[in-house]
């Protein structure tokens, strides 16, 4: 198999990984030294980062006069190149005292030594627990290491079914309703394909939304429960691959685009269903297209909600965690979760944490129609555990994307090609 440029940079990559866990080893955080000063990594993707970071700096300073908060942006392609460019921030002796993140990077600050949970302030902050007792307890587990909670999160992405509704209507077939089957899918598939549309496509550039929601209805996952054994070719994960492969050789789907392609293409009327969270739809308002909704994956062989959610951990090279806490904790409150709701003409790009502003975002007539479905999929439904992210996310990501592209390119039949993943995966998720 031929391995992409992609892939072969991952591999330096770790190098600075590798590096950054034996920086961060030397100091262990826990003194609050009477500094009123911390500095906040976070992942600069745009404007959007920056006024938020901002507004976040400003009303924390604002709530704590005589406080100080460093912003340090860090650049980054995707959630893999941020979390390779802070380790090399901190290779480099530089130590914020949080660093913004995703479920994606969470088990490479644990497995690095960088991650100072906060289970003890959990269970000593009576504010803290209020806060934790309105948040969905799969959000919590989503952004966790085994036991080891990463942060409070402010913000998530389930993984939902978007449709559009103009489609279904011309061709005569009822909203989806969410209690579907994989069959029934493919059948609703088939019929809203035509020569020029097909009824539904995976993006090939991202492993959730891509594959991942499927394998999870599947009762299945990319890595075992601890995150130290690859489990690619797994029979759910075959079950998986080969309903999705079989789209394709039906022209149902098309050989996975990129994430921006797919979102076109969805907004064009080229593509009648396409998997995704929260954050297309202030890309898809900005287009004018209003003609869509959601509902949830269809059923495999049972129904797991799919899930990442971004906070502000703590990291143990702080030199003032009691302030980094409530950094933290401000990040995650109400205060500024229902700031961040938006309107119905310019949502936020993520869905809140807190149970009680999920509910203000429906009331507030935020698109689509089916909002509250976003929280609902959380809190009524399982949510899958682990998320796939060890340690070395990026050549992981890297990996799973090039080998599923060889799969449903055709180059690849369903088993080889996963059997490779498999035996690519084993040097990279590893406990070792």
């Amino acid at each position: 198999m031929k391995h992409s440029t992609k892939r072969i940079a991952a591999i330096a990559i770790a190098a600075s990984l590798a590096v950054a866990g034996l920086s961060a080893c030397s100091t262990s955080g826990s003194s609050s030294g009477g500094s009123k000063t911390i500095d906040v990594a976070y992942w600069n993707y745009g404007p959007g980062a920056v006024t938020d970071n901002t507004n976040l700096q400003k009303g924390f300073e604002k709530q704590n006069p005589g406080t100080k908060v460093v912003l340090t942006p860090i650049a980054g392609g995707g959630w893999g190149e941020y979390v390779a460019n802070l380790a090399t921030l901190i290779a480099s002796g530089k130590h914020p005292d949080i660093a913004f993140m995703a479920s994606e990077g969470v088990k490479f600050l644990d497995q690095n030594n960088l991650l100072l949970p906060i289970n003890s302030f959990l269970k000593s902050d009576p504010e803290a627990k209020k806060i934790k007792a309105d948040i969905a307890p799969g959000l919590l587990t989503a952004f966790s290491s085994g036991k080891d909670i990463a942060s409070l999160p402010n913000g998530f992405n389930d993984f939902v079914m978007y449709y559009n509704t103009d489609i279904f209507k011309a061709a005569g077939i009822p909203a989806p309703t969410g209690d579907w089957t994989w069959p029934q899918f493919e059948a609703i598939a088939k019929q809203l394909t035509t020569s020029g549309r097909y009824g539904y496509a995976w993006t090939g550039t991202e492993i959730a939304p891509g594959v991942l929601p499927w394998i999870a209805n599947q009762g299945g996952n990319l890595v075992s429960s601890d995150v130290c054994k690859p489990t690619a070719n797994s029979a759910p994960v075959v079950a998986t691959y080969t309903f999705l492969n079989d789209l394709i050789k039906q022209g149902i789907s098309p050989a996975p685009p990129a994430s921006n392609d797919l979102i076109s293409q969805f907004e064009n009327g080229k593509i009648a269903m396409f998997g995704a969270g929260r954050y297309v739809i202030p890309s898809m308002l900005g287009a004018g297209f209003k003609s869509f909704d959601i509902t949830r994956y269809p059923t495999g062989s049972t129904y797991v909600t799919t899930l990442g959610a971004s906070g502000y951990p703590i990291l143990k090279s702080s030199k003032n965690t009691d302030l980094a806490w409530q950094f933290q904790k401000y990040a995650a409150s109400s205060t500024v979760q229902d700031a961040e709701i938006g309107t119905p003409t310019a949502p936020f790009d993520s869905v809140p944490t807190l149970r009680s502003t999920a509910v203000k975002t429906v009331a507030a007539g935020i698109p689509p129609a089916n909002t509250k479905l976003y929280y609902d999929a959380v809190d009524n439904y399982k949510t899958l555990a682990p998320f796939p992210a060890p340690a070395k996310y990026t050549q992981f990501e890297s990996a799973v994307i090039s080998d599923s592209q060889l799969i449903f390119g055709g180059n690849d039949t369903v088993q080889q090609g996963l059997d490779q993943l498999q035996k690519d995966l084993e040097p990279i998720v590893t406990c070792n």
